[in-house]
């Protein structure tokens, strides 16, 4: 018994390490998805990324019945220049920061208008790049 709870205790301390620390180890360690080429402007498909982002991963505070709250931090940081801009999912957590999706919008393919990649740190975030 003793050895089946300390692997039950390790398994959630364990998961608490599944994504990266920061936004280079994501971008090297993550799954990447393909390149997509859109017909869009730049500015239309950052904003509808970026609402489509905001929409799913945003902070929630769930009420339980006993009392506890279960809280989600995940926020969505953007940073734009004049190349591309990066949208990156992220949480703070009692481990230190840890990163989640980082999605690209640039204009670097001449054949495309807009394009598009992702980069995510499991299967979790990874099954969001088709839509």
């Amino acid at each position: 018994m003793y050895k089946g709870f300390t692997g039950v205790v390790f398994l959630l301390l364990g998961g608490c390490s599944l994504h990266p620390y920061s936004k280079d180890e994501l971008l090297n360690t993550g799954t990447t998805s393909p390149e997509y080429c859109l017909t869009q402007e730049r500015a239309v498909v950052e904003e509808r990324v970026q609402g489509y982002l905001n929409h799913c991963f945003h902070p929630q505070v769930t009420e339980l019945n006993t009392g506890a709250r279960l809280v989600n931090t995940i926020q969505l940081k953007v940073d734009r220049n004049a190349e591309r801009s990066d949208m990156v999912l992220w949480a703070p957590t009692i481990y230190g920061s840890q990163f989640y999706m980082n999605l690209i919008v640039s204009e670097k393919n001449p054949a495309c208008k807009t394009t598009m990649t992702a980069v995510a740190s499991g299967w979790g975030f990874a099954r969001n790049f088709p839509k």
